[in-house]
């Protein structure tokens, strides 16, 4: 029977070698992070912050577009006093990266999200955003006058079903069970056409009124809290970016210490320092 072996636990002697650098460093990679993520916390808490108003209204599609349109912002940037402090293009841009507007292809609820950096300036934004919108969904006079006759069509349809359903109605009672049935059919496909030239009124009207308060499901909104700067997550992250910042110092300092204590390893490590030291010279 051949006896195996017993190579040296590279690993678990690793793996102590680390356990005992943490632990000798220890006070540092517990003090350090704490101590930065509280001066990061200390120092988010004078950033400038900032508020998101939201408003919902039912919509379609292209409002998306018109709200962040020229049409719609430049007038905004006009009464903020953008312009002529910048350039228009500068404004709309700044004013787009306040704004956000989402729409929901099935329900048709569009989202408007206003930031400024009070909670009655992202409130303020959001109305006015909104208002700009419902002037811009006012159609043209080419436009009105199409709605006009589309109206009018509209509306002698409706006439002219409602008297034929009237007479059809009339029948009813005079015509026999034969042709009863033919009559009530003929009937009900009028009260059809009635309902659908009222339904076609009604969106033309809308059409011709454009967008106003009515279209709103929520107000633009007051808010109470800041949405940024996230403190928590910004302390969260300066204590995770310093103990990873100070394990890396720690183990790499370690290996340099065993590494001088090792003449060939050092020897390179000498070598590698004049060398860097040259490049830096140049």
């Amino acid at each position: 029977m051949t006896d195996t072996p017993n190579y040296p636990k590279d690993d678990e002697i690793s793996l102590l070698d680390l356990l005992q650098t943490i632990v000798d460093n220890l006070r540092l990679l517990v003090i350090g992070p704490i101590v930065a993520g509280l001066l990061a916390l200390a120092g988010a808490s004078f950033w400038p912050k900032t508020y998101e108003s939201t408003a919902i209204l039912k919509a379609e599609p292209i409002t998306v577009s018109i709200m962040l349109s020229a049409a719609v912002l430049d007038p905004i940037a006009s009464s903020l006093g953008h312009t002529p402090q910048m350039p228009a293009d500068d404004a709309r841009a700044k004013l787009k990266a306040q704004i956000k507007a989402n729409i929901n292809a099935k329900d048709k609820l569009l989202t408007l999200t206003a930031q400024a950096n009070s909670p009655q300036a992202a409130q303020a934004l959001a109305q006015a955003v909104l208002q700009q919108t419902y002037t811009q969904s006012q159609p043209r006079d080419s436009e009105k006058l199409r709605l006009q006759k589309q109206l009018a069509q509209a509306q002698a349809r409706e006439k002219e079903a409602t008297q034929t359903a009237e007479l059809l109605g009339g029948k009813l009672d005079a015509v026999g069970s034969a042709g009863a049935s033919e009559v009530a059919q003929g009937y009900a496909q009028m009260i059809g056409v009635v309902k659908e030239s009222q339904n076609a009124q009604i969106e033309i009207e809308q059409k011709h009124r454009g967008m106003d308060d009515s279209a709103l499901v929520q107000a633009a909104t007051l808010p109470t809290t800041h949405t940024s700067p996230k403190l928590s997550l910004i302390a969260l992250l300066a204590t995770m970016a310093t103990c990873f910042a100070l394990l890396l110092f720690v183990f790499i300092r370690q290996v340099l210490r065993n590494a001088s204590q090792n003449v060939e390893t050092a020897q390179k490590i000498n070598a590698l320092k004049a060398a860097l030291c040259k490049v830096l010279s140049k």
